[in-house]
Formats: structure tokens, C-alpha cells, sequence
């Protein structure tokens, strides 16, 4: 692992800690394919996980790069549609919340995806300090240059 790679999983961990989350990932979007990978997971049961490639416009990762703002989704019953988030299906999560991470150009290149496994949702305490943990990845230089990672 890079010193930048070893950062990113140790934010991860303290974002899963202070959520109260099952799961904490880093979403990187591939320009080339406009495909989602996810580079680092936390939590993660699921060997398939760091592998799902998925399209940069669907599900809840693909409306939180589309609009650069926080969301968060939850399934009914915990069934899932056809439409939803891959990682949510493949690590069995029945409640995620996502974050853009840093604008490349018009649109957003990174994304940090938190979820749980068991009914519930995330206190506004949580959220805002997930926030704060993805503002201090935000600031680190390593989102300035897409190629750092």
C-alpha cells in the first residue's frame, strides 16, 4: 500500500467508527469508461467488493456525482431493486449514505460511500461528522491530482 492509500483507509476507519457503519468505501470514477471502482473498503465481507465496476450515473453514487452533494438511501424491507446500489446489494447493506469528494473539472471524480447492514439511519450528529471526515480528505492533496491514487 502507497502512504496516500494507507491514509485514505485509516480516514475510512475513523469515518466507520464514528458513524456507526458496517462498511466505509472510496469510490474512484475511471474517465476513460466513466465506470465507478471502489479503491479502498472498509468493513467489507464481501471478496467481490473492491472489484464491482458499475457506471458513473447509477444508483445512489451516481446522483451524489451528479450533484455534487450529500445522500443517503434506504431500502424498503430490505429488498433491493434492480436499479440500486450495487455495493448495497453485493454487502448485503440495508442503509448507505454517500458524499462527493472532489470536483474534477464540471464533475465529481471521488466519492465516499458509508452504509449499515441492520434497519436504521444515520443521526444528523453522524452525518456531520462524516462530513467533517470528508472535508479533511477533500483537503489532503491527494484529490488535487486524480492521478495520485
Amino acid at each position: 500500500m502507497t502512504p496516500a492509500t494507507i491514509s485514505i483507509v485509516q480516514k475510512l476507519q475513523q469515518l466507520s467508527a464514528v458513524t456507526a457503519s458496517d462498511l466505509a468505501a472510496l469510490g474512484v470514477v475511471d474517465r476513460q469508461t466513466r465506470k465507478l471502482r471502489w479503491h479502498a473498503v472498509v468493513g467489507s465481507i464481501s471478496e467481490r467488493t473492491e472489484k464491482i465496476r458499475q457506471h458513473a450515473h447509477t444508483g445512489l453514487v451516481g446522483e451524489v456525482l451528479r450533484t455534487g452533494s450529500f445522500m443517503q438511501f434506504r431500502t424498503d424491507n430490505g429488498l433491493m431493486r434492480e436499479l440500486d446500489e450495487a455495493i448495497m446489494v453485493t454487502e448485503k447493506l440495508r442503509h448507505a449514505a454517500a458524499w462527493p469528494l472532489a470536483a474534477q473539472s464540471e464533475w465529481y471524480a471521488y466519492t465516499i460511500l458509508i452504509g449499515k447492514r441492520h434497519a436504521g439511519r444515520y443521526e444528523p450528529e453522524q452525518i456531520e461528522a462524516g462530513t467533517r471526515l470528508v472535508q479533511e480528505l477533500t483537503a489532503e492533496s491527494m484529490f488535487t491530482n486524480r492521478d495520485r491514487i
